[in-house]
């Protein structure tokens, strides 16, 4: 049942290794902004937290960049608005829809599976880095499988081979099609996977999730991902320090028992150089970020209500920089949509964030740990398409505020059932 009402959420989660094995995995990111925003308006009851004005307001904001563009960037301004769309409408819908149709724990495990995909597609970079060819659905569309968009979307590519240490090394990237976007979601859903496969469950499962986190050390170390180890370091220290204040120093020594781990592995593995090299060698990486956070800055001076509309090349940049908008949420938003929508989505998360850390039930613990993983990682990374796995997140963390008011929570007056008829 859980899976026919939630599919669109299931495709982006446990269906992402068959989505993109057809090649829809690009496009399966867009589908809970279109299918659940289309339950949502058929149900003209939803309910809307008011926390959510912030975040419908920068939905509708956001077309207003469409004045921007030229009509040749439609496509790729629609499916990145879609995005945003999918992050409101997931969280909404979760919220709505009956929990004993849709339960929060079904969820999280749906988001872990994700996590132990993305690993899966790691070691399949180190042993596939040169593999880049078209899907079934790049074959079906044709010529239009020459196209970057389309291509980036349904290709069949698990490394992104990057040179900025001085020789070539295939980082993991599927489903993605970028490495930053792999180690983004990896520190996001991590609070997923221990929720899931470490914390509360059967001895057995235990058993099997400490194998399966000790097997994703390698992929995440051999990422290179510098964003992705911040995001776990911040995560672990905060979590193991608010444990600590209450008197709790388990997570402690778990954390400094992670520690003694990754160390034995930078030391008994290749991973070790890798590690080493990426930090002596991140100057030129370091330099063209700044470069680009300059020019978001300058450019949304120049355009502050609605900006750019889409990222654009500095022709005076070195070649190979990325374009002006890209690499963090924050410079994003600044420079393609303005002040505006950057201080919603800002205000938006802000709430949220806050909300989920006064909570006190067991799961909220680990929600409010992702999106703070995600509060770390909007000045870095551009967070899309993960903006729907926040949508998600909050969705859950407003159940565990019903949950902690009430108990066991009631069915929401009125439920979201698949076609949007009440219940």
């Amino acid at each position: 049942m859980t899976r026919r009402v939630a599919w669109p959420l299931w495709i982006i989660t446990v269906g992402t290794a068959p989505a993109m094995a057809l090649g829809i995995h690009g496009i399966s990111w867009i589908l809970p902004g279109v299918v659940l925003g289309a339950r949502i308006i058929a149900h003209r009851r939803t309910r809307f937290p008011l926390s959510s004005v912030p975040l419908v307001i920068l939905v509708c904001w956001i077309p207003l960049s469409l004045t921007m563009i030229p009509p040749s960037g439609l496509p790729l301004f629609t499916y990145r608005w879609l995005l945003w769309v999918g992050c409101l409408t997931t969280f909404v819908w979760v919220l709505n829809v009956d929990e004993s149709m849709v339960p929060s724990q079904r969820l999280v495990d749906w988001l872990a599976a994700l996590w132990i995909t993305l690993v899966a597609f790691g070691y399949l970079a180190t042993l596939l880095p040169e593999l880049a060819a078209p899907s079934p659905l790049g074959y079906l569309v044709g010529p239009l499988k020459n196209v970057e968009f389309v291509a980036r979307l349904s290709e069949w590519r698990f490394a992104e081979t990057q040179k900025f240490m001085g020789y070539p090394v295939p980082r993991p990237a599927a489903p993605f099609g970028s490495s930053n976007a792999w180690g983004s979601a990896m520190g996001i859903l991590t609070p997923y996977f221990l929720k899931s496969w470490i914390i509360d469950v059967s001895p057995q499962r235990r058993r099997r999730g400490v194998m399966i986190g000790l097997v994703a050390v390698y992929p995440i170390l051999i990422s290179v991902n510098r964003g992705l180890w911040l995001s776990l370091i911040v995560g672990g220290v905060y979590f193991a320090a608010r444990r600590a204040l209450r008197g709790k120093f388990t997570a402690l020594a778990l954390l400094m028992v992670g520690v003694l781990v990754v160390a034995a592995l930078l030391v008994l593995t290749p991973a070790g150089g890798l590690v080493t090299d990426r930090l002596e060698k991140s100057d030129k990486s370091n330099s063209a970020r700044s470069s680009l956070y300059e020019r978001a800055w300058q450019g949304a001076l120049e355009s502050p209500l609605v900006g750019h509309g889409a990222p654009v090349f500095a022709p005076d940049l070195p070649e190979g920089t990325p374009p002006v908008g890209t690499h963090g949420l924050i410079w994003y938003l600044m420079f393609l949509h303005g002040f505006l929508a950057l201080g919603l989505f800002l205000a938006w998360l802000a709430i949220e964030v806050f909300k989920s850390g006064t909570l006190r039930t067991p799961l909220a613990w680990w929600v409010h740990l992702s999106l703070i993983a995600t509060v770390v990682q909007m000045p870095y990374y551009g967070l899309m398409p993960h903006l729907v796995i926040v949508g998600l997140s909050v969705g859950l963390a407003h159940r565990e505020a019903r949950r902690g008011r009430f108990g066991d929570p009631p069915s929401p007056p009125p439920s979201l059932h698949p076609r949007g008829v009440t219940r």
